[in-house]
């Protein structure tokens, strides 16, 4: 089966709205879980010498003291102020282009606004690529607040490069459906803390270049270059985090989709040229990934307790999508985005496998949120009215500045 293609103008008339009784019981079924979340966590806290407030970032304050920040008023400003301007007829008629740059932008206040501190290190798990990239952006900074700057700017790439793969494969009107959920994600309080922010977006630039080249109108050259382009970013990817190689599962089905075995091929070799250019620099993918594998194994059998996360990440993740996320994992079987799913559904399903730090959080996981919720526009077929899920959006912004207030 063929996935469909881009056929419609970049504009649109109007949205559908969302019907009532739908969006309540996704946001209630949500709220559930987030109930649910946070009572586990407190029995992992108070049975286990590894899970506590060190790993559990988010986890409300004990002492119910209240620090007004700056990003304490921008938040819920910038999230009314999205939420009005995707519920207003000129957001469906704005040029696609301008679309992309507003939602860059906005996205870059809203993740500012929950944003607490950037880390200027990486945990034992992390890949040599990202200990280089981050002692790089380190040195070229020269400031904590150089350095904040830089990580957010980067991170918010992820928003319109995600946008750009929907449109491709879902078609624009669900794209613009989809922008204020991913503007106003909950996950972006943990998105911009380190390099996982960055290489989040670099996911996003993989499917992003996968999803617009392996299109019906490229042929040619085209199809060749940017496949290897592709391919190239993949590489890259997972030179920055283990994690991003499973997005490799999402371009293979996007590719078997639109059946185009070349650019298979193509990019498989491109992303393993980039890895085997790493290896002559002293960078073996393969060997770290073996030894960061046999590590975590390691801090599980020496912390029995590191087994709370194979329920504990999964339900984090779910929490930090936002209410969007239930009905898209509802329509995965019938959306045209389950290529988009497929490779961050598999990394959710072994990330808990890997353990945690005792000592700190890892945030690798947040590369998956955006392509989690992508179903929740989108439906089976290319329609000219899709219901935006601004209810959704508003529900998980709002359990994000709380959770900000609180912890």
């Amino acid at each position: 089966m063929t996935a469909p293609q881009t056929s419609f103008t970049d504009r649109v008339d109007a949205l559908a709205p969302t019907r009532r009784h739908g969006r309540l019981r996704d946001i209630a079924i949500w709220l559930t879980l987030l109930f649910a979340t946070l009572t586990l966590a407190s029995v992992a806290v108070s049975t286990s010498e590894v899970i506590g407030p060190a790993t559990l970032p988010w986890w409300p304050a004990q002492n119910l003291s209240l620090h007004v920040t700056a990003g304490m008023v921008v938040a819920p400003l910038t999230a009314a102020a999205v939420l009005a301007a995707a519920s207003r007829p000129a957001a469906a008629r704005m040029s696609w282009n301008a679309l992309l740059i507003v939602s860059y932008l906005a996205s870059i206040t809203w993740s500012a606004a929950l944003h607490t501190n950037v880390e200027p290190t990486t945990m034992s798990t992390a890949t040599d690529g990202a200990r280089r990239a981050i002692a790089f952006l380190v040195s070229y900074s020269g400031s904590e607040a150089g350095l904040a700057i830089i990580v957010i700017a980067l991170s918010c790439l992820s928003v319109p490069l995600t946008l750009v793969a929907v449109k491709s494969v879902c078609g624009p009107v669900a794209a613009r459906a989809l922008a204020p959920v991913l503007i106003l994600g909950p996950w972006a309080a943990w998105a911009t803390l380190g390099i996982d922010g960055i290489a989040a977006a670099a996911c996003a630039a993989v499917l992003a270049c996968g999803a617009v080249v392996s299109e019906r109108r490229v042929r040619g050259a085209d199809a060749f270059w940017g496949a290897a382009a592709a391919g190239g970013l993949l590489g890259i990817a997972a030179l920055l985090s283990y994690g991003a190689a499973w997005f490799a599962v999402s371009l293979l089905c996007l590719y078997f989709a639109r059946r185009r075995p070349a650019q298979i091929l193509v990019s498989a070799g491109a992303a393993l040229a980039v890895l085997a250019l790493a290896a002559t620099a002293g960078t073996s993918w393969p060997y770290g990934l073996i030894d960061t594998y046999n590590a975590a194994l390691g801090e599980i059998a020496a912390h029995p307790g590191q087994l709370w996360w194979l329920a504990l990440m999964p339900a984090l993740v779910c929490v930090a999508c936002g209410p969007a996320i239930v009905e898209s994992l509802r329509r995965f079987g019938s959306s045209s985005a389950w290529p988009l799913m497929i490779g961050p559904m598999l990394a959710l399903m072994i990330a808990p496998l890997s353990g945690s730090n005792p000592e700190r959080p890892e945030y690798g996981w947040v590369a998956l949120c955006p392509w989690l919720i992508v179903a929740a526009a989108a439906g089976s077929s290319r329609k000219r009215s899709v219901r935006v899920p601004l209810a959704a959006a508003g529900a998980g912004a709002c359990a994000a500045i709380v959770l900000m207030y609180s912890g």
